[in-house]
């Protein structure tokens, strides 16, 4: 059986997850993260979930075909909801727009409490970070990556305490403290992005683009503080 070769993105969760006896991905989509956790034997076992059928249906059938289909269980639901009755100890949840992995955590925060939590939203990750600290987790380390000319944070959360900052509800400590060459991109992007932003906001004199305009100006001015430092 050819090796499973994973994208930049999906490599990212992967280093991050490390080792852990039973993985819980939440909307697995084709299952390739999965079939590789197992394969590589960074997981005994993973429960792949996905509210798709046609999309579960593709997991079950790459994991029948690499000869997973004992260690990779397909199930077929909502967020952690098929996981009522089963024990993990890690759970992922990429590819979601923050707002629903919010609400996929918020739905069944009894079972994911005391769990390690690798996360891929897609946006609002500041609100994602801000939501997990305030609920009794932590922060241990984030990996970003540019992929097809896109942008991604990976962040891994454990139970505990840690008091933050209203930068690093934005980026991780270990990216600035290790000067990651893509956070530099990723900064001179955003910077550019809410630079613009800012003159379309700046059309306006209502209150709404007021006070929109004067959190864009907040914002890059913590981008330029930052890129400040490199």
């Amino acid at each position: 059986m050819k090796k499973l070769i994973l994208d930049q993105r999906l490599s990212a969760i992967v280093d991050l997850v490390g080792k852990a006896d039973i993985v819980v991905d939440v909307g697995c989509d084709h299952g390739y993260v999965a079939n590789y956790l197992v394969e590589e034997n960074l997981a005994k076992k993973v429960y792949a979930t996905d509210i798709s059928e046609p999309s579960l249906r593709k997991n079950e059938r790459f994991a029948y075909n690499r000869g997973n289909d004992q260690r990779v269980i397909s199930l077929l639901g909502d967020g952690l909801v098929p996981l009522r009755d089963k024990d993990f100890d890690l759970v992922i949840i990429a590819g979601m727009g923050g707002d629903l992995i919010i609400k996929i955590l918020q739905e069944s925060f009894d079972l994911v409490k005391d769990k390690t939590l690798i996360l891929q939203p897609m946006t609002q990750r500041d609100q994602v970070r801000k939501y997990l600290v305030a609920n009794g987790f932590k922060i241990t380390k984030e990996a970003i990556v540019r992929d097809k000319n896109k942008f991604y944070e990976i962040m891994k959360f454990i139970p505990g305490k840690d008091l933050g900052s209203s930068c690093d509800y934005y980026f991780a400590k270990n990216l600035l403290e290790e000067k990651d060459p893509v956070l530099k991109e990723y900064l001179e992007h955003l910077l550019e992005k809410t630079e613009n932003y800012i003159k379309k906001a700046s059309q306006s004199q209502s209150i709404k683009a007021i006070k929109r305009r004067e959190n864009l100006e907040r914002q890059a001015k913590l981008y330029k503080e930052l890129l400040d430092d490199y």
